[in-house]
């Protein structure tokens, strides 16, 4: 088999593939594996950064797996329980913190307590909350055409709710405000993530540079069970048996995973992809600042009513980065206009709103910043989208897709990415869903199992 492109979904198919005893192939045409969640030495600083502050959830088994199946899932820290301090430009704080009790109740202490909304507000997010764990799969599926804030208007939700808690949630996620989200693709995310177990929306992150979380583990994986990986090569073109290479190269391959972007896979598998599907991009923006001295004391906080929305506390989450610095890293999703702004002036936009937000801030010395644009960093996950992404099979025989841009049922993440892959790998393959310990979903299941049994 060869897997065409070497980002979480063609890792995971290819992973997936070896274990269920193809020979596998990886062909990546950029000098690493990890796709665009990747780190990387910031020129003008000499810094490691990510390209954007990637984090997980705790239902995110999909990737979990993966990790564990690569030795790497040690590199990264989960929370036992979602615990996230939530905090205004007023300087005022509170906390989404989940109980060791039942799902969809481990929520309900303090979202009581949540000083953000009113108690009104708050009364009439729990009816809407309680509407979305009634939501039956077909009916949420259904709600693709509308946006979320549509829906959440039908269910008493005021513009000033959606802004102080369900875009907190909305925003990170689809990558996108809910006025402009799929309001079955929201409807899901709450689903699965905060309502349906109490471990669901745990947040976890990686305490080392992103690309070293699956590269070169994924390679020792591979070269393990007799697979090959090609960096720096690119794809020309896809057959039903083979694969064209840039320079003329061609491979011979039983089966192919194209788990690559979608006008890329139309360009080179026209066959197999006959039309771009027409996904359009939501850009992502991150802003590096690095202070002489702590100046926030979280982890991570989400931010209201604020350009930045969310604050992560680098040097607590990695313990790591040169002595006497302090790194922050500004995440804003959906970034539209941001990703228009120079550099330079966004960096000090930024750092004014984070000694806004920090009072400790204010009298820090900078000692460097860096701005990193991803334009096209997600699929848009604007309404009738689920009717333009598919599933892994393709008209070619032989010829599977992977991607988080296809039909997973999750938006632009990690998790739908992995998922893609492994189901584009099983169907090359030929595995049925399920066959036991076959690859890392079953590995996963296995480990899982056991663990419960012990």
């Amino acid at each position: 088999m060869v897997v065409c492109g070497g980002g979480l979904a063609g890792v995971a198919a290819a992973c997936e593939a070896a274990g269920l005893g193809a020979r596998v192939t990886l062909v990546e045409r950029r000098p690493f594996l990890g796709g665009r969640a990747f780190s990387f030495t910031d020129a003008a600083s000499g810094r490691e950064i990510d390209n954007g502050q990637h984090v997980f959830l705790g239902c995110c088994t999909a990737y979990i797996g993966l990790l564990r199946l690569l030795g790497t899932l040690g590199a990264t820290t989960l929370q036992r329980r979602l615990d996230v301090a939530v905090r205004d430009r007023a300087g005022r704080t509170g906390r989404l913190r989940a109980a060791p009790v039942p799902a969809p109740f481990h929520l309900s202490a303090s979202f009581a307590a949540y000083p953000h909304l009113t108690v009104g507000e708050r009364a009439a997010a729990v009816r809407a909350l309680l509407a979305l764990v009634a939501l039956r799969p077909g009916a949420r599926d259904a709600l693709d055409d509308r946006t979320f804030a549509d829906w959440l208007g039908d269910h008493g939700q005021s513009e000033r709710a959606i802004r102080r808690f369900w875009d907190l949630i909305v925003l990170p996620t689809c990558n996108d405000r809910s006025d402009r989200v799929s309001a079955a693709l929201a409807a899901y995310v709450f689903q699965e993530g905060f309502l349906r177990t109490g471990g669901g929306s745990a947040i976890g992150w990686p305490r080392v540079g992103l690309t070293r979380v699956v590269d070169p583990a994924a390679r020792d994986f591979l070269a393990a069970r007799g697979g090959t990986v090609l960096t720096g090569r690119g794809v020309a073109a896809v057959g039903e048996r083979h694969v064209e290479l840039r320079g003329g190269e061609r491979l011979e391959a039983d089966g192919v995973v194209l788990a690559i972007p979608p006008r890329m896979a139309h360009e080179v598998a026209p066959d197999a992809v006959p039309h771009e599907p027409g996904l359009n991009a939501s850009p992502i923006v991150n802003v590096h600042l690095w202070y002489n001295r702590p100046v926030m004391d979280e982890p991570f906080e989400a931010v209201i009513d604020s350009p930045a929305q969310w604050v992560f506390n680098r040097s607590a989450m990695d313990h790591a980065g040169a002595p006497g610095e302090h790194h922050l890293a500004v995440s804003i999703s959906g970034a539209r206009g941001e990703v228009e702004v120079p550099r330079d002036e966004l960096a000090a936009a930024i750092r004014d709103e984070v000694e806004g937000l920090y009072p400790r801030a204010r009298g820090a010395e900078l000692l460097g910043s860096a701005v990193v644009k991803e334009p096209r960093a997600t699929f848009a996950a604007a309404p009738g989208q689920a009717s333009r992404r598919p599933g892994a099979a393709t008209p070619v025989p032989g010829v599977a897709l992977a991607g988080a841009w296809t039909d997973t049922g999750w938006p632009a993440t990690m998790e739908g990415a992995v998922r893609s892959g492994i189901r584009a790998a099983r169907h090359v393959v030929g595995a049925p869903e399920g066959r036991p310990y076959g690859g890392i979903t079953d590995r996963f299941r296995m480990l899982v199992g056991s663990r419960r049994r012990s």
